[in-house]
């Protein structure tokens, strides 16, 4: 099961699933229709498209995340609804249908103490997360992401160029496309507990790999 389908991470992480040997099917919840690039998926079988209010139409072996807005866009609320209510409740109800593992994209520095809204919001659904206790949990942990997200941010694209090598490393901006190839790879060889992967860990699961 897929959230966050039609985000930069999120895009990339479906063609990987589609494509992986490891999945027969790929349940996508989401509030954008399917696009027509993903109806021959479809038609196969290999991908069930539907909204986040309908049941879920088979068991869930495992969860990806890649849900996330921002203030500029959505406003606090808004924000705090999607990056933790939605995330939850998505993470809750793929465990209820048999997940095993729950990988969700969060944010570098992400902490329920922080004292920026956005880093707190990340926290605290990490935690919510957490609780419920999936065999496995991932939580991603990247800084700024790069590459096409169909709208241009100023701030991310500055960012994006001061973060690519002169500053600690997992404060290094990286692809969107790396993020999502790590998070198929460490579900490849989940092990019991919970796990906070960083930059140094998405470069890790990539090595030897090229993104754009």
């Amino acid at each position: 099961m897929l959230v966050g389908a039609t985000g930069l991470i999120g895009s990339h992480l479906l063609g990987l699933l589609l494509r992986s040997e490891r999945y027969d099917c790929v349940i996508v919840a989401a509030r954008q229709a399917m696009p027509d690039t993903c109806r021959e998926y479809a038609r196969s079988g290999r991908l069930v498209w539907q909204s986040f209010s309908d049941d879920l139409s088979r068991n869930v072996d495992d969860f990806f995340c890649a849900l996330g807005t921002t203030q500029k866009v959505s406003g606090k609320a808004g924000l705090e609804w999607v990056d933790h209510d939605l995330v939850v409740q998505s993470a809750t109800r793929a465990v209820g249908a048999g997940a095993s593992l729950v990988s969700v994209v969060s944010a570098h520095g992400a902490s329920s103490d922080s004292l920026f809204f956005y880093s707190r919001v990340k926290g605290n659904m990490e935690q919510d997360v957490q609780a419920l206790k999936a065999s496995s949990t991932h939580f991603w942990q990247p800084s700024v992401l790069l590459g096409n997200r169909g709208e241009f941010r100023l701030g991310e694209a500055l960012a994006g160029l001061l973060l690519r090598w002169p500053f600690p490393l997992n404060a290094r901006a990286r692809a969107g496309s790396a993020v999502a190839s790590a998070m198929l790879a460490a579900a490849a060889v989940a092990k019991p507990g919970c796990f906070r992967y960083k930059v140094s860990d998405i470069d890790n699961f990539n090595q030897g790999e090229v993104h754009d």
